[in-house]
């Protein structure tokens, strides 16, 4: 299947396709074909020469001549595809003639698309409201079947989608109406599922180093996950003093008297998430721990019942405190596992306002 994407500026192209970028579809852009050819000629890349380097090249090669060259490549790699940004009606007419060709069509209030564009800041969107109100009349209309005429291209859609609210409001109408062009159409394969997921251990491994970004300590940043043994999250924590402790006025030092340290005031992450977890049966659980455990959360552990510990790093393994630890986990029958993560880095983003 090959879905194509269409759309007015900022109504959210781009939320639809990392949608189906999420369910495997081969992500192809007009915006990224344009950029290279406006780069390959020397030009600054903006919104004027992503119009004028389009329609010059529809001008001479035929106006579905970039999406022809994406579906091409679409083709060759196989599988299913998306390809974004068709603003032009005879794009979507030369589409029309290849199999397996659906054509999805978004729109939102153009103040809401606005504000979009202007928080995604990116080198073709540094442009002031009345500026981008003329950019996009310039491209709704024409009777010129070589330049752009996004309205009559919404119309051509085979679906339509309103995105004035959240990305995750889109998505729910998306996937509900892919569902229904994967089901109803003869022609296209099963979509199917995801398979570079988090493995289960780099996952429980992540969210204890998400929850460590809470500790407020300037050297050591420390959590911790504990996860029971039908894989249900059951408590988590990070490293700090307790509840009604100041953070301001109790030292963060490590070195010094030992009342103007950390040391005898902090919690670490692993007893914070066994106390965070009160009310919950940890028998036979599982913690997941940046560092491995000092003697005293050791205690802790095996008095929780907790019977295994997985770790990243045992950096302080020399020490007294470790060894202690690794000799009561010995006695107490309790497994140790260093984990080494499948996926070596996770990125998080918070920011779904992107087209």
């Amino acid at each position: 299947m090959i879905i194509g994407i269409t759309g007015t500026l900022g109504a959210g192209k781009g939320a639809i396709v990392n949608y189906l970028i999420g369910r495997r579809f081969k992500h192809y852009s007009v915006r990224a074909f344009l950029t290279e050819e406006i780069l390959r000629r020397g030009l600054e890349v903006n919104r004027d020469n992503m119009v004028s380097v389009g329609n010059d090249l529809r001008a001479k090669f035929g106006p579905s001549y970039i999406v022809e060259q994406l579906y091409l490549q679409a083709i060759k790699a196989g599988g299913n595809s998306v390809i974004e940004s068709i603003r032009c009606p005879g794009e979507v007419g030369a589409l029309r003639k290849k199999e397996k060709f659906v054509l999805f069509a978004v729109d939102a209030d153009i103040e809401v698309r606005y504000s979009r564009i202007v928080g995604r800041a990116s080198a073709t969107d540094r442009i002031s409201f009345e500026d981008f109100i003329a950019a996009e009349q310039r491209e709704m209309e024409s009777n010129d079947p070589y330049k752009q005429n996004i309205r009559r291209c919404i119309e051509m859609a085979d679906h339509r989608f309103r995105n004035d609210w959240t990305v995750e409001e889109l998505h729910s109408k998306v996937g509900a109406v892919l569902g229904k062009v994967v089901q109803g159409s003869p022609t296209t394969s099963k979509i199917s599922k995801r398979k570079d997921v988090l493995s289960w251990d780099d996952y429980f491994m992540s969210i204890a180093l998400l929850s460590a970004e809470r500790s407020k300590d300037p050297n050591t940043q420390v959590g911790a996950c504990i996860v029971d043994s039908t894989k249900k999250i059951i408590g988590v924590g990070y490293n700090g003093f307790p509840i009604g402790c100041s953070d301001d006025d109790l030292p963060w030092a490590r070195k010094g008297d030992f009342l103007d340290t950390k040391y005898p005031y902090v919690c670490h992450a692993e007893l914070n998430a066994i106390l965070n977890s009160v009310g919950r049966n940890l028998s036979g659980s599982s913690i997941y721990i940046a560092l491995f455990p000092c003697n005293e959360c050791a205690k802790a552990i095996i008095q929780s019942g907790i019977k295994e510990v997985v770790y990243l790093s045992d950096k302080y393994a020399d020490t007294d405190s470790i060894k202690a630890s690794k000799k009561m986990f010995n006695m107490s029958g309790i497994k140790i596992r260093q984990l080494i993560p499948k996926a070596r880095s996770i990125i998080v983003s918070l920011d779904l306002t992107n087209e």
